[in-house]
């Protein structure tokens, strides 16, 4: 029989786009040993919370937190990827991404292309949330993915509203296993 916690847990949680992120995470870690989350806060749940109990669940060789260093989290996520690796940076709010810029723009992007296609980042995933949080002022609620998007070598995939998704049958948790899956190219 469940707990009474877990049935409580369940019902009070309402699906939204970080819900289902946390859920494709758990589904899509456990399929691969060689996963890896990181970012600032992750092995405590993140700032949206969609990696609550993942480090419990896979440990701290997979899921773990790293210093407030943007570029080191690009870096680190590019490093992993060439390896094989397939690594899902986190970046807490993309307004943030503006040091990791040179990492993503002049590295990732170009990794494929200078390595005359023997090496690539394809496994890198960096997810960030984008647009306004309703209370994050100027530091919480840019939108830099344009520069991103006209990068060769990137592919940037935005999920503004879960209901524009929903309504055309591409939900959060598609969009998600889309980027994993693909070798091709950074999302």
């Amino acid at each position: 029989m469940k707990s009474l916690t877990t049935l409580v847990r369940k019902a009070s949680i309402r699906p939204n786009k970080y819900t289902i992120s946390e859920n494709f995470q758990r589904v899509f870690s456990s399929s691969n040993a060689e996963n890896m989350v990181f970012g600032e806060d992750v092995a405590f749940g993140g700032v949206f919370r969609c990696s609550m109990g993942l480090q419990e669940k896979y440990g701290r060789q997979r899921v773990f937190n790293t210093p407030l260093c943007e570029q080191g989290i690009a870096g680190f996520g590019i490093g992993l990827a060439v390896t094989g690796t397939t690594a899902i940076a986190e970046i807490q709010f993309a307004d943030y991404m503006f040091p990791a810029f040179d990492q993503i723009m002049n590295e990732a992007a170009k990794y494929r292309y200078r390595s005359g296609n023997e090496f690539n980042c394809g496994k890198l995933t960096i997810r960030a949330p984008c647009g306004a949080v309703g209370h994050g002022a100027l530091y919480h609620s840019q939108s830099p993915e344009a520069y991103f998007s006209h990068t060769p070598g990137l592919k940037v995939r935005s999920i503004t509203h879960y209901k524009e998704c929903s309504s055309k049958n591409y939900s959060t948790n598609t969009v998600l296993k889309l980027l994993l899956v693909l070798n091709d190219g950074i999302s």
